[in-house]
């Protein structure tokens, strides 16, 4: 029959590591930024990918906060799901990482915010063109074409 044994001696894996080593660790939590951007479809669905994109995680008020950038359209949804991409996160690397999501809207490129150029109607044209003054004329011209 074996006997139990207990080993004393055992130590931490921490205080093997070099000094160099433990800094380096201590200094970057964000090392797993990198796996958390390449897997980011894997661990929070296809779904929520799509409306939400990681920019980076940090430091924020002592504790590790991931950044997501979002649509305004699914700024609610995100929002609501916030515990849950936490949640997702921390079991994916094993451990708990982050503890926090911080918000940014992305800036729309819609075809709303594009300035429409000044059409001139006919009869538009033909008042600019019956003015004595050519400068006045010329800038008016310029303007409505400039804006095209």
């Amino acid at each position: 029959m074996k006997k139990n044994r207990s080993f004393s001696t055992l130590k931490p894996i921490h205080t093997l590591l070099p000094e160099n080593l433990k800094k380096l660790i201590k200094n970057h939590p964000t090392s797993n930024y990198e796996n958390l951007k390449k897997s980011w479809k894997k661990i929070v669905g296809e779904n929520l990918s799509k409306k939400c994109e990681l920019v980076k995680v940090q430091k924020y008020n002592s504790e590790n906060s991931i950044f997501l950038k979002v649509d305004r359209n699914y700024l609610i949804e995100v929002d609501y799901s916030r515990d849950e991409i936490i949640e997702k996160v921390n079991s994916f690397l094993g451990f708990k990482f982050a503890s926090k999501i911080l918000i940014n809207i992305k800036e729309n490129k819609s075809p709303q915010g594009v300035k429409k150029g000044l059409k001139l109607n006919k009869k538009m044209e033909n008042l600019i063109d019956s003015l004595n003054d050519e400068e006045l004329k010329n800038k008016l011209k310029n303007f409505s074409n400039d804006k095209k």
